[in-house]
């Protein structure tokens, strides 16, 4: 079985084919941007989708990870701080009948999230905290093999978690939230206008320097709320920020560590594991399972239709 993977960001959508075992067998890239509304997205998801299939064979699903709160067991994009214009957009079933392959939708942390799982399972942790910090900050919840989603799907939305209600105006309308003081948006902000885009050649530089040291004992903060809250075994971070190292790792658990309980701060501080293209990769899988858990619900003679909506 193999399966198309799309982790659709602010900034590029990165598409993927795996097989089962979630090895990457080739990918593709597209630009995208904040008016990158529903309609443009189901056009790029489409022709990513024919070019890999028309390049490595058919696929038997495709799994998207959205940049906002996602209806999972629906298949709706319900919205999104990243892109605008999305509201309850029933994407899982635009993408199936377009292309006629099964299609799951998840948010795109969640599915980052499966690919670092996958990578860990000869060591599973009991449980997971995986942040993602990059534009934004995103986060997931593991329990052993299992993803928690919570009630409404939205279970894991550090980003949004207010560490100081007279700070800055965050994107989803709160203040002080750590998206506005931990991102890589906060950090390019802080520097100011005028300075080439946020990037590792930048380690050296004292005002850089400086900045990310401040995101990262706000990030500190917010962790330390996160690990009172769950206690999770192992914090896990990926995005392009978590590229500035060690020093930004160690200020994180460091401050997290301070802040929390001191049982609490008792779990382990890592980088993923899962490589650039975990939300693509994770997507694939969450393809792969739905389809899977679909064939077989259904009685003998009818499973070819699972995979055919």
């Amino acid at each position: 079985m193999r399966s198309l993977g799309v982790d659709l960001g602010g900034s590029k959508l990165l598409a993927c084919v795996t097989d089962e075992q979630g090895t990457m067998l080739g990918a593709t890239t597209r630009i995208t941007g904040r008016a990158t509304g529903p309609g443009h997205a189901h056009r790029l998801i489409v022709a990513v989708a024919r070019e890999l299939q028309e390049a490595y064979g058919p696929c038997d699903a495709v799994g998207i990870g959205f940049p906002g709160t996602v209806d999972f067991h629906r298949g709706i994009a319900c919205g999104s701080v990243m892109l605008d214009g999305w509201r309850n957009v029933p994407l899982a079933d635009w993408v199936s009948r377009t292309l006629g392959i099964h299609c799951v939708v998840d948010n795109d942390v969640n599915a980052a999230a499966i690919a670092e799982l996958r990578r860990r399972e000869e060591e599973l942790p009991e449980s997971m905290l995986f942040i993602a910090v990059g534009t934004g900050i995103g986060g997931a919840i593991t329990f052993g093999n299992q993803l928690w989603r919570g009630h409404a799907g939205v279970a894991g939305e550090i980003g949004n978690m207010s560490i100081d209600r007279h700070g800055e105006r965050c994107w989803c309308g709160r203040r002080g939230c750590l998206n506005t003081l931990a991102s890589g948006t906060a950090i390019a902000q802080q520097l100011g206008p005028g300075r080439p885009p946020l990037d590792l050649a930048m380690i050296g530089d004292p005002l850089v320097e400086a900045a990310v040291d401040a995101a990262a004992a706000a990030l500190g903060f917010g962790v330390a709320n996160a690990l009172n809250l769950l206690n999770p075994a192992l914090v896990v971070f990926g995005g392009g920020v978590a590229q500035f190292g060690a020093r930004w790792l160690d200020t994180v658990s460091r401050v997290a560590r301070a802040e929390a309980f001191p049982e609490a701060g008792q779990c382990k501080f890592e980088f993923a594991r899962a490589g650039y293209a975990a939300g693509a990769v994770g997507a694939a899988l969450l393809g792969i399972g739905s389809c899977q858990l679909d064939h077989a619900a259904l009685p003998p003679g009818r499973q070819h239709d699972s995979v055919r909506q």
